[in-house]
């Protein structure tokens, strides 16, 4: 049976899809229930993370090239692909990723009061990006979706302008 579930296995994109669809069913749960948006963006996390190290059983370590590659065309009048693949690295980061939001959720498990829909939301959506960073093969997607991923982070600023001058600064400096 695992050799049958190898042999469909082709698809990256159930771990990127995952932490979207935990994102967004708490957002039909009133914020006076915290408990099962707590219990849906842990679940939602721990399936992400017990999905990720698939691709290892088929995963070839003697090529550099990336593997398991899938092409959707995206904006066919511009040549912009939506490519996914994955390589040595970016499975480690990947696995790392999906190790560490489970985590994160459960720290700011007894904080989660006022803002638990909220932070749940951030945390998947944040996962959700990061583990696109890291299997995208398209140069313009992949420059934009690290940007992307301080988004969430910015959030719950009290001073967005202040927090959005410091980051464009600090991004200006590393470069």
């Amino acid at each position: 049976m695992l050799e049958h579930f190898c042999e469909c296995y082709s698809d990256l994109s159930g771990p990127i899809l995952c932490p979207v669809l935990g994102s967004i069913i708490p957002l039909f749960i009133p914020n006076s229930r915290i408990r099962p948006i707590r219990l849906i963006g842990l679940c939602a996390s721990l399936i992400t993370f017990l999905y990720s190290p698939v691709p290892r059983i088929q995963f070839d370590p003697s090529t550099a090239k990336s593997q398991f590659v899938e092409s959707l065309r995206w904006l066919p009048y511009e040549n912009i692909n939506f490519n996914l693949g994955i390589d040595g690295l970016s499975f480690f980061f990947v696995i790392l990723t999906t190790f560490l939001i489970p985590i994160c959720i459960l720290v700011g498990w007894s904080g989660m009061r006022s803002y638990g829909k909220e932070y749940i939301t951030a945390s998947l959506i944040r996962e959700f990006l990061m583990i696109a960073v890291f299997r995208m093969l398209d140069p313009l997607l992949f420059y934009v979706l690290p940007e992307s991923v301080l988004i969430p982070m910015l959030c719950g600023a009290e001073h967005l302008l202040f927090v959005g001058i410091k980051l464009f600064l600090c991004r200006g400096l590393v470069q």
